[in-house]
């Protein structure tokens, strides 16, 4: 089985060099810097005190006609996903799975919209990873991911790709209630990632200071009080210590927001809190935090292009 992983930054290149390194058949796509050093002397993954190196195919664009992928992983930026369904919707075997395994909420409409007939799963994951420089990622913290189908008939392929992700050293499970784990993911992210973008500095700082904590307790209640609302038989009163275990797992991760706007690249805030405050307004719910919290990060965007 091959799988091709499209978008290759800190997560994707971890999945792609664990999977390899395995012994499994992979290749990525990704920014064109990151794949000239991959392609040039390999993957390299610096964890726990020791250089996993592996080596595998790489490009700067993806062609479904000419690529043999048994199973896409999606592991772009939510906001490139309108480009990524219309590349892979000409010539793509609709029966290939899509795994979009990236922050946010809806990510899936548009390959919903654009490849009909592909199964499509959701995955969401603890993995943290910091890409340090082209072709050298940092596995921060060992996590666990969940996926599960979200558009679309399963054809089997999703046990190999567990099978293939936990040979690769992975914690994986497909779960029938995969979008109470998004929600989760989706409430971390939010509470995670601006602070840690405004402190300028890694998870664990943010609820060292009493002030982030109040902002991180408000972003919470809000997102909280829409997800109860959009799924009222769930139960979210563990969501919090889930993310302050998030925060101690990854005290020493850059939150990718962060890291993006280090890069002076655009930041998935619209997808997260911006996404809290869209919908919370739609359903009349007041989400005035993460309203603000969407406007300073935008503005961070605009001073660091």
């Amino acid at each position: 089985m091959n799988i091709s992983v499209i978008g290759a930054g800190s997560i994707g290149s971890l999945f792609a060099g664990r999977v390899a390194y395995s012994g499994f058949d992979v290749d990525v796509v990704g920014r064109k810097a990151h794949i000239k050093k991959i392609q040039e002397k390999g993957l390299t993954i610096l964890e726990q005190g020791t250089n996993i190196v592996s080596y595998f195919p790489a490009k700067t664009e993806y062609n479904p006609t000419k690529q043999n992928s048994d199973a896409i992983f999606v592991t772009t930026k939510a906001y490139d996903n309108q480009t990524v369904a219309e590349s892979l919707s000409n010539g793509l075997n609709i029966e290939t799975p899509i795994f979009l395994i990236q922050n946010g909420m809806g990510n899936e409409d548009i390959f919903k919209k654009v490849l009909p007939e592909n199964p499509i799963y959701r995955a969401v994951t603890t993995e943290a990873a910091e890409l340090i420089q082209p072709a050298v990622v940092k596995h921060v913290a060992f996590g666990k991911t969940s996926f599960g189908i979200v558009s679309g008939k399963g054809n089997g392929f999703s046990s190999q790709v567990e099978k293939i992700l936990s040979s690769s050293g992975f914690q994986i499970k497909e779960t029938q209630n995969i979008q109470l784990k998004m929600w989760y993911k989706l409430l971390a992210n939010a509470a995670i990632c601006p602070l840690g973008t405004i402190l300028h500095s890694k998870n664990g700082e943010i609820l060292k200071r009493p002030s982030f904590v109040r902002i991180f307790n408000a972003i919470l209640d809000e997102g909280i009080a829409l997800a109860t609302h959009l799924l009222p038989d769930e139960d979210f009163s563990a969501s919090r210590d889930f993310i302050k275990e998030v925060i101690n797992k990854t005290q020493d991760n850059k939150c990718s927001m962060l890291q993006d706007v280090e890069r002076g690249r655009r930041t998935e805030i619209d997808f997260m809190n911006g996404f809290i405050a869209r919908e919370s307004r739609s359903y009349g719910l007041n989400a005035p935090i993460n309203s603000a919290i969407t406007d300073l990060i935008r503005h961070l965007e605009r001073n660091h292009h």
